[in-house]
């Protein structure tokens, strides 16, 4: 009888440390496993680990992109020929130029981004953290929709992540345009 507990005992442990491993594994494999490290790292001030979680050359293409919706004519006003023209050459040219203006200006771009963040003080780093473990995420397969809300403003940040194939690392790969405005505006405008 006793050999039988034993054996009850060991099984039990062996399907409930399995399924806590399959649990920490499905969690570590996760968008908000990634947003919370980045939020850890930038609290360490590890600037590396942080942009582990950050594809930036896929953010910025997708902001040049968005910028380019700007300058698009309103749809209640006709553009003539020549205007079409020469946004379609614009467009091109900035697809071509792109991939190499970032890797001329990669570190430069890095740099800005790393001298704002390691000026942050520890409350809106805290801030950025807890809006990480909280935020609203909307996975489907290897992509995820993000949503963080400022607890203090109510303000959100909406922003794309992808699993990266080569690691299975998650990373934020393009930000919304409209709440990137928003954000310099309110940081870097008085």
């Amino acid at each position: 009888m006793r050999r039988k507990t034993w054996i009850i005992a060991v099984a039990i442990m062996l399907l409930g440390g399995a399924l806590a491993g399959g649990l920490y594994w499905r969690w570590a494999n996760s968008p908000r496993y990634a947003l919370q490290q980045a939020a850890l790292a930038l609290q360490a001030r590890d600037m590396d680990k942080f942009f582990k979680y950050l594809k930036l050359k896929d953010i910025l293409s997708d902001f040049v992109e968005s910028c380019s919706k700007d300058l698009e004519v309103p749809t209640d006003q006709q553009a003539d020929e020549w205007s079409k023209l020469c946004r379609q050459l614009g467009r091109k040219f900035a697809h071509v130029l792109l991939p190499k203006l970032f890797e001329a200006f990669e570190s430069q771009i890095r740099g800005v981004v790393e001298r704002y963040l390691l000026r942050l003080d520890n409350s809106q780093i805290l801030v950025i953290a807890a809006a990480a473990t909280v935020a609203q995420i909307d996975s489907q397969g290897d992509e995820a929709g993000v949503i963080l809300t400022d607890p203090k403003t109510k303000d959100t940040l909406r922003f794309h992540m992808r699993r990266q194939p080569n690691h299975g690392t998650w990373q934020i790969v393009s930000v919304n345009y409209a709440d990137l405005k928003r954000f310099s505006k309110r940081e870097f405008h008085p």
